[in-house]
């Protein structure tokens, strides 16, 4: 089988319209921030896993020459196949792996131009209790999680907690509404007759025979 081509475009400019209404609605820090939208086509992988969407901050030479503080890169091959709530829900999820810098004091840090200086940061239960709140189940894994977060404080709990969490579960419905099921192995069913989910998405994705070869350094830049 031919590898897939792999190579950016830039993001139309209704998604960089999702993202400035993602972060005026839900991430308010960021709005002084200039973005750069790349969309990575022939597949995007990391350690065997399928990523959807991750931020790269760039560094003070980029940051001064593009006039753009950090890179949103897209796995274009599963974006196109996504419904409208799930760009949503790709969107807010990144986000929460970004954040601003700060003192000792804890006074946001700015370059000269005034705009905030940007940090990567770790995912944290908080920040997918927030996620699911907004949008949903989308994932096998976010359902497991939402599952677990039903008997713990969110406050509090630990990803092992979650995890240790989600093997106690009977059968109850998921949050929002949304009706469902608790499978004997672990699996979460969850009834959406809306929308493919994003794995189904990412399955689509995998079946298309240019598809699924492990990508290059993910953080690489199309220069």
């Amino acid at each position: 089988m031919a590898k897939a081509e792999k190579f950016h475009t830039e993001a139309i400019e209704e998604t960089y319209d999702l993202l400035r209404d993602m972060i005026n609605a839900n991430h308010v820090r960021f709005r002084d921030s200039e973005f750069l939208i790349l969309m990575k086509h022939g597949g995007w992988k990391s350690k065997g896993k399928t990523l959807f969407g991750k931020f790269k901050v760039l560094g003070d030479d980029l940051r001064s020459t593009w006039d753009k503080d950090a890179i949103l890169y897209l796995n274009a091959d599963i974006w196109n196949k996504m419904s409208h709530p799930q760009h949503l829900y790709v969107l807010d999820h990144a986000l929460f792996g970004l954040d601003v810098k700060s003192d000792k004091n804890g006074n946001v840090l700015e370059d000269a131009d005034g705009r905030p200086l940007l940090k990567t940061v770790p995912p944290d239960i908080e920040a997918f209790v927030e996620v699911i709140k907004r949008h949903g189940t989308t994932t096998e894994d976010v359902k497991r999680l939402a599952a677990a977060i039903k008997e713990v404080n969110p406050d509090q709990v630990t990803i092992e907690e979650a995890a240790a969490a989600s093997e106690k579960q009977e059968h109850e419905e998921p949050r929002e509404g949304v009706r469902g099921k608790i499978n004997q192995d672990g699996t979460i069913d969850v009834e959406d007759k809306n929308q493919m989910t994003l794995d189904e998405a990412l399955e689509d994705a995998d079946s298309d025979p240019m598809h699924g070869v492990d990508d290059i350094d993910p953080d690489e830049l199309p220069l």
